[in-house]
């Protein structure tokens, strides 16, 4: 009766520690890529580099559309000018009025860019 006791707590011990063994850990790590945003004063349009998603101002409201694709009476072409922006949000037209200012288009369709200081 002592043996076969001995040998269940054996047999028991040897299913346990490879029970043990078999388990593994998997460790998962995600990495955020700051969003990259570019203006373009021409048409009032903000865009998001890393995510390929466009901002605009729907005309006749306060109200910003964020889209994959603009309307088609929002036209952007490879010679747009476009222009970096400092922004570390979600909604990178927050500052629109500051923009706007910033980044004055001319009579002539040309941007003037107004700096207060050399941080902007």
């Amino acid at each position: 009766m002592k043996k076969i006791l001995l040998s269940l707590l054996i047999c028991g011990s040897i299913f346990s520690a490879s029970a043990q063994e078999s388990t593994t850990k998997v460790t998962t790590t995600t990495t955020t890529t700051a969003p990259k945003y570019s203006y373009y004063p021409a048409i009032d349009v903000y865009f998001d580099q890393t995510t390929g998603n466009y901002w605009y101002h729907e005309k006749g409201s306060s109200k910003w559309i964020m889209t994959q694709a603009l309307p088609p009476t929002i036209i952007v072409e490879n010679t747009s000018v476009k222009y970096p922006i400092n922004y570390t949000g979600k909604d990178p037209w927050e500052n629109n009025l500051t923009d706007i200012k910033k980044y004055k288009i001319k009579k002539n369709g040309k941007v003037k860019i107004k700096m207060k200081d050399k941080d902007d």
